[in-house]
């Protein structure tokens, strides 16, 4: 990487950047290659920006205007039986012209098809977070025993794209397939999913349910409300330790209650009304309607989350709770 150190910067956007570099993969190096040749950074929080943008740039697997050509003739679903009559090179600097990028090390950086919005502002470096990933692996190869970085999800296979995270991880090793690497390194979004490298055996197994959890992630429960707070709750509760379990977690959310603190007024008085209670307006003057549902809460076996934003329990808690009450 260029030597941004000499970049005017103050210490925490250098602590930030050294950060943030020290996993940098194979297919973030080559488009950010891309994005500092097409503007040069002057100021550390320049080079920043052009970290946070390297999500909208894509890649391509293609070295030459030729196989760009073919490329866009593949996505236009073009009989290969006609290229031979084509000029592809001609056909990819046309590609290039609608999705403009640069050739970096066998692969066309398209740069991102809106111009870059300034994320960075030079007061904000404590909301500018890497988080879109889910599991990231230092992978090495007897060619590279240095290693290589490489970020889950990888949507290439399900995209069918060419220029993915995995496929350039193995180009940059030297390998034909994952089962030719070893890994050195492993890290996980989630802070308590524990020691990655002796959970799995099998280096496969690892990236598929790295991969799942950046769906799961991705996907945000299918559009479930409140996934985040929920999910992050769920994880708590159950005091998972593992990425397993985190994945079982997330496919069982639907067994969770989740009732945010500055919601408990609001759940005290939907308790009081399923059990036929009014309060008189001098006395619901008086109740303290929060303390009541965080008793009632507590009394399920609902647990209060590290933050203190809400509680959470299971529905299985409410109905034992039930079942009970009746059998007394």
């Amino acid at each position: 990487m260029r030597d941004y150190e000499d970049l005017p910067m103050t210490d925490a956007e250098r602590r930030w950047l050294h950060e943030r570099l020290e996993t940098l993969t194979v297919r973030e190096s080559l488009c950010l290659t891309a994005l500092t040749q097409r503007m040069l950074p002057t100021t550390g929080a320049d080079f920043i920006n052009h970290l946070l943008a390297l999500p909208d740039c894509d890649c391509i697997a293609a070295n030459s205007y030729e196989a760009l050509g073919e490329y866009s003739l593949e996505e236009q679903r073009v009989s290969e039986m006609l290229w031979e009559f084509m000029d592809t090179a001609q056909i990819g600097r046309a590609y290039e012209d609608a999705h403009p990028g640069l050739f970096v090390d066998g692969i066309y950086v398209q740069y991102p098809s809106s111009p870059p919005r300034l994320q960075y502002d030079g007061d904000n470096l404590g909301k500018c977070v890497d988080a879109d990933w889910s599991v990231k692996l230092k992978l090495a190869s007897e060619s590279n025993p240095d290693g290589v970085w490489l970020r889950l999800p990888d949507y290439s296979e399900v995209n069918e794209e060419s220029g993915g995270e995995i496929t350039i991880a193995l180009h940059a090793l030297g390998a034909e397939s994952i089962a030719d690497c070893s890994v050195l390194e492993a890290r996980c979004i989630l802070p308590e999913a524990g020691d990655l490298l002796s959970q799995y055996a099998s280096l496969a197994d690892l990236i598929y349910d790295g991969q799942n959890l950046g769906f799961t992630l991705d996907e945000r429960g299918q559009g479930q409300p409140n996934f985040e707070q929920l999910f992050a709750a769920a994880l708590e509760y159950e005091d998972y330790h593992t990425l397993s379990e985190a994945l079982d977690i997330s496919q069982r959310l639907h067994d969770f209650e989740l009732v945010p603190t500055d919601g408990l007024k609001g759940y005290a008085e939907k308790l009081l009304t399923e059990n036929g209670v009014t309060l008189p307006e001098n006395v619901a003057a008086a109740f303290n309607y929060e303390e009541y549902a965080s008793e009632q809460l507590e009394s399920k076996g609902y647990l209060l989350n590290r933050d203190e934003s809400a509680y959470i329990g299971t529905a299985q808690q409410e109905q034992m709770e039930e079942l009970s009450f009746r059998m007394e």
